[in-house]
């Protein structure tokens, strides 16, 4: 729970940094049950540094479904956290997930929308936050929150990224990832990868990407 916490603080982290440098007004964060938006409002947004960032929230639609150990897992924002949101004007946007197939009321019977739940296995292979990160940019897009072509930060609890955005609709031909600020080095849900196992040696990791962030000099964007 602390390392979670930690790696959430980190990316938070980076990702304002990355926007200050790169004078981009919206951070788009996915987040389950809201903590992450609530550690950006406490900790980042009443920084004078960071004022004019805005803070976008993405959550999984109503009534989407999770399981832990074959029991039903609930999983939604606490009331107080959405409105701690409300009153900082933060915008919360629940939609139906665009990688997301439509379940058929049958199980013998086809499921639709799979087209694009091979988008979401490819950017599988940066790791599991890498398609909730895209998705949270084009459900933004969608809802007007974020302009269409608007260059973003999306970030959720161990990824960020540097978006130019789109809506769902022309997604494959115009959103584009400026830059890859951090993301786990070892996929250890996604993959099941463990450094303990030797798939994967602390030399190939190198330094952290906040450390390496912080040297680079900033990328200056055209809209």
């Amino acid at each position: 729970m602390q390392e979670g916490r930690a790696n959430l603080s980190e990316c938070l982290k980076i990702a304002f940094q990355a926007a200050k440098q790169q004078n981009v007004k919206k951070i788009v964060i996915f987040t389950a049950r809201g903590e992450g938006v609530r550690l950006a409002l406490e900790n980042f947004c009443a920084m004078g540094e960071y004022q004019g960032v805005n803070v976008v929230a993405v959550t999984f639609p109503q009534g989407k479904e999770f399981t832990s150990e074959g029991k039903p897992l609930r999983v939604e924002m606490p009331e107080e956290t959405e409105i701690l949101l409300r009153d900082h004007d933060v915008p919360i946007i629940r939609a139906h997930l665009p990688f997301d197939p439509i379940a058929p009321p049958f199980k013998d019977r086809g499921v639709l929308a799979q087209d694009l739940s091979l988008v979401e296995s490819a950017l599988n292979i940066f790791g599991g936050s890498m398609s909730l990160c895209v998705q949270a940019v084009v459900l933004a897009c969608d809802a007007g929150a974020i302009g269409l072509g608007e260059h973003v930060v999306a970030m959720t609890s161990d990824t960020a990224i540097l978006v130019q955005a789109s809506t769902t609709r022309r997604m494959l031909r115009e959103l584009i990832v400026r830059e890859i600020l951090c993301k786990p080095a070892i996929l250890s849900i996604g993959r099941n990868e463990s450094q303990i196992e030797g798939k994967i040696s602390s030399d190939l990791i190198g330094p952290s990407d906040a450390d390496s962030h912080q040297d680079n000099e900033p990328k200056k964007l055209t809209s």
